[in-house]
């Protein structure tokens, strides 16, 4: 007989063995989808530059303000996992990203020559600068990841990620400091029951791009559902891209036009698919005097012609044997991260309710620094000099030559970027009674960032290398220095050809540079929502609430950074520390309900008091007015006034040394010159004024279609921003003189040895535009059929100063990845999707305008053409009984393989897709 127990008994056997069965299954699916994609290495090219659109809903609360049924008079997208999933993308921002409203300025694909941010992802609403736009984790501040105190957003475990909401407003007011573009807060599923997770590879044509990507979460009640307990970790290794010259138009770039004149009509550049230098070689190429001119040294060293290229110019030329100017740079730095989060929530009491988190993120960067040319000084006594070219100095009388040369060899670098934050947090939730209700949250975080810059050359020890002789007493080979000074311990090193110099003078003449970076950040925060009082239309919701901020940064460096002894690096130990203090209240004050003339008006408001330990005293503010007219018409109109405070490092920073590249106008040269940069303790924080008006259309004869269509302008007064150190060469020697202060001469060779750049609260920058976005649903057979638009309109973004106004929109020009560049004036996003819960199928279209390339200079290509990029995604559940599902699923990005269109520097990497074909395979769990 089989009794009740047996039955459970049996019940439970089954349910054990069905998930041990899915478990295997899973596994198996897992390992099979991550083979598939390894086994495609051979026949597979793709991209970085994912695509999706609106979540499911266009518009959604943006505002501090509890509120039931209140929606917010700031423009809000929300992208939910239904779209993140879309994309399958193993960075959250290559799906943010895909978004019109935000520029792709700094990614592993754009900064992997900026050490500051390689690896890293960084959101830029507005193509107004990173910095602008602020970044929180459920509606909370993170710990900065950089001295900048931006945040780096490849913190989370995506499987713990619910959705984005993306605000495309000024909302200081609500938010605080850096809200001047908008905000972008990461929600977290801290209600999750079960286990899921996601497993994916993805590789390129190219065979590169190689990533895999892990993200698993788990969450459980206890306590007879009193408290709630959730945990996610992922993990991620992408092998990045080596070099630009990887792909097709990665050689191209701007070549002076050696025919240009100020009167004769030529173009000052020229845009050509192969540009090099025309004063540099792997082995050396001598430049001078002109009776040498054109000799380099082959691999072995031995004499040989240089090949030019056309359109020679002093330094540049399309094609020929020298150094490729853009070709050589990474593409998309290599990087492996770890993360985990852990939330933990307990009722203590009837409606009060404690929480305690903590996150933790590492990444290990690795990528090369830029290649550059050196003008080296070769005496005719150079021992390892070839004995063809030395007879003909000694039959002319020539005593030394000037050699250009790569150093890729021995000492192009390499930066090792390491970085870990992590982040406690603990809070209270209260119902308070009465509408009321109580949270606050206190959070303690600290980011370590070790950079270590391997095979830095030392400048000294380099010169010493290179003039090596024969000591006259031995007949054994030098540095000319070790005959003065016996025990100086100087290695020679043959510098002619390629891969000659010794792995002994390689040791001896480089080193390793050091960054430490080490920031703190404690914060504590409060808010009080309640409707104190009622109007006639219904009752007043407030929003009070105060936090205190204490940020602080420390940077240490090593002994001979101090001394600026190597080629790049040499950065400046500095410490310096902030304490913020914030008081704000925001209202939604009802004006009408259930008129003809309206169903309802709201009266949102917000003001907000900063003090800033360091920069003083601000204050914000936004007005709005949400006007429902009828179910089919809301008309939305705000009013903001926003601030961004300048960074740590903006204000305190003693000095960071970059190489750059200059056109010097005096010489005619072009030549590398030290590059310092330093803060600025007089900024203050930058001011904006932002509108926004626009439209909601549901009609109620369509109840599937939503669309909005949003105008913005924001103006920003003070703005920060450094001018470059080749924009300090040409603006000296043009309309602002004032900055020739900057520049230090040698007095010797007449060249620039040193620029000094700084940020300043100097210029003013403008924009405005439309936002469009539709949402339509309809059911098609057994599935659904959903269409979502996403289209930005940019019609202007111009940076104004005293020497005159440069306009940026429907531009391609790359002025900095950190800073405000081109945009085009169109970018739109659309997705038609047919699914049910047994499959998914989706085609996304992403539409990325061209423009001219620049308004600084003529070149001889004017304008560009936009691209037009397809990607395809598709899912299918392999198992789906109840709230149980595995899925299979795969995606390609950029199905045509569209290439960028070509630009000065060899495509506007901020702004077109740069990878290429990706192909993505994965699988999905949830149980």
């Amino acid at each position: 007989m089989i009794t009740t127990s047996d039955k459970m008994n049996s019940t439970r056997m089954q349910r054990a063995f069905l998930r041990r069965h899915k478990l295997c299954l899973l596994a198996a699916v897992s390992f099979a989808a991550l083979s598939t994609t390894a086994a495609s290495a051979q026949t597979i090219d793709a991209e970085d530059d994912n695509s999706t659109t609106t979540g499911d809903a266009i518009v959604v609360t943006g505002s501090r303000v509890k509120r039931d049924g209140f929606t917010a008079t700031t423009p809000t997208t929300t992208m939910g996992t239904e779209m993140l999933e879309r994309v399958a993308a193993p960075n959250i921002a290559d799906a943010i990203n895909q978004l019109p409203a935000l520029r792709s300025a700094l990614t592993p694909a754009t900064s992997s020559s900026l050490s500051n941010a390689a690896g890293g992802n960084f959101l830029d609403m507005r193509g107004l600068g990173y910095l602008r736009t602020l970044t929180l984790i459920d509606g909370k501040r993170y710990v900065p990841t950089t001295t900048t105190g931006a945040l780096n957003i490849n913190l989370l475990p995506q499987a713990l990620v619910s959705s984005v909401d993306v605000v495309t407003g000024g909302a200081s007011a609500a938010y605080g400091s850096d809200a001047v573009a908008g905000v972008v807060n990461l929600n977290l599923n801290t209600e999750l029951e079960g286990f899921k997770g996601n497993f994916q590879g993805g590789i390129t044509d190219h065979n590169d791009h190689r990533n895999y990507f892990g993200s698993v979460a788990y969450g459980t009640s206890f306590d007879g559902g009193r408290g709630h307990f959730v945990i996610g970790a992922e993990t991620r290794k992408n092998s990045g891209v080596g070099a630009l010259s990887d792909r097709e138009w990665g050689t191209a770039g701007a070549i002076q036009n050696p025919n240009y004149t100020a009167s004769n009509g030529e173009p000052r550049y020229l845009l050509v698919g192969d540009a090099r230098y025309a004063n540099g070689s792997d082995g050396g190429v001598i430049n001078s005097p002109s009776l040498l001119q054109g000799i380099q040294f082959a691999d072995d060293g031995s004499a040989v012609p240089f090949t030019y290229g056309d359109n020679v110019s002093a330094t540049r030329m399309d094609g020929g044997d020298g150094i490729s100017t853009n070709g050589i740079r990474v593409l998309e730095s290599p990087i492996e991260r770890y993360s985990a989060f852990a939330h933990a929530d307990y009722e203590v009491m009837p409606n009060v309710t404690i929480f305690g988190e903590f996150g933790y993120a590492y990444s290990d960067v690795e990528t090369g620094s830029n290649l550059r040319v050196d003008q080296i000084t070769i005496q005719a006594d150079n021992a390892y000099l070839p004995a063809s070219v030395a007879q003909v100095m000694a039959d002319n009388g020539i005593d030394s030559f000037t050699m250009g040369r790569g150093f890729e060899d021995y000492a192009r670098g390499l930066f090792d970027i390491n970085s870990k934050t992590w982040q406690a947090t603990a809070g209270l939730e209260a119902e308070l009674g009465g509408g009321w209700s109580f949270d606050a949250y206190g959070a303690v975080g600290r980011t370590l960032v070790l950079t270590r810059y391997t095979d830095d050359r030392i400048t000294d020890l380099w010169r010493q290398s290179i003039d090596a002789v024969f000591d006259p007493s031995t007949g054994s080979i030098v540095c000319r220095s070790t005959l003065t000074d016996p025990g100086n311990g100087c290695v020679p090193a043959n510098f002619f050809g390629y891969g000659n110099v010794s792995d002994e003078a390689i040791t001896w003449m480089n080193g390793t540079s050091i960054r430490d970076w080490d920031i703190n950040q404690q914060v504590v925060a409060m808010t009080i929502n309640g409707e104190p009082i009622n109007t006639w239309a219904g009752p007043v919701s407030v929003a009070v609430g105060g936090e205190y901020r204490h940020q602080s940064v420390d940077v240490t460096s090593d002994e001979l950074s101090l001394v600026n002894a190597f080629r790049i690096g040499n950065n400046k130990p500095w410490s310096a520390s902030q304490s913020v203090k914030e008081g704000f209240v925001e209202a939604v004050v009802p004006l009408a309900a259930d008129q003809l003339w309206a169903q309802n008006l709201d009266l949102n408001v917000a003001a907000r008091i900063t003090d800033y330990s360091s920069s003083g005293t601000v204050k914000t503010w936004k007005a709005g007015l949400n006007y429902t007219v009828n179910d089919s018409i809301r008309v939305r109109i705000t009013q903001s006034r926003d601030i961004r405070a300048p960074g740590l490092d903006e204000l305190f920073a003693q000095g960071n040394n970059f190489t750059a590249t200059i056109d010097d106008p005096i010489l005619g040269t072009t030549y590398t010159v030290r590059n310092l940069a330093v803060g600025n303790p007089d900024l203050v924080p930058e001011k904006g004024d932002t509108t926004t008006a626009g439209i909601v259309f549901t009609p109620t004869a369509i109840p599937r279609l939503r669309m909005s269509l949003d105008y913005y302008d924001i103006t920003l007064n003070g703005a920060i921003n450094s001018l470059s150190a080749s924009e300090i060469v040409t603006r000296c020697y043009t309309d602002a003189p004032q900055v020739c202060s900057q520049i230090t001469r040698s007095d010797t060779t007449g060249e620039i040895t040193v620029i000094r750049t700084g940020p300043a609260n100097v210029q003013k920058l403008e924009t405005s535009g439309l936002d469009f976005q539709l949402a339509y649903s309809v059911p098609v057979g057994s599935a659904n059929l959903d269409l979502n638009s996403l289209v930005t309109y940019v019609d202007k973004l111009n940076m104004v100063d005293a020497d005159g106004v440069r306009h940026f929109a429907g531009n391609t020009e790359v002025t900095g990845t950190s800073g405000v560049g081109g945009v085009p004036h169109w970018r739109t996003n659309t997705s038609v999707t047919y699914s049910n819960n047994d499959y998914r199928f989706s085609v996304t279209g992403r539409y990325v305008g061209g423009g001219i390339l620049t308004e600084e200079y003529n070149v001889d290509v004017e304008r560009v053409s936009g691209r037009l990029y397809f990607d395809l995604s598709g899912e299918i559940a392999i198992d789906d009984t109840g709230d149980d599902r595995i899925a299979l699923y795969g995606t390609i990005q950029n199905l045509l393989d569209n290439d960028p269109p070509l630009t000065q520097s060899g495509t506007a990497r901020t702004i077109y897709d740069t990878i290429g074909r990706i192909y993505t395979a994965g699988v999905r769990f949830n149980f």
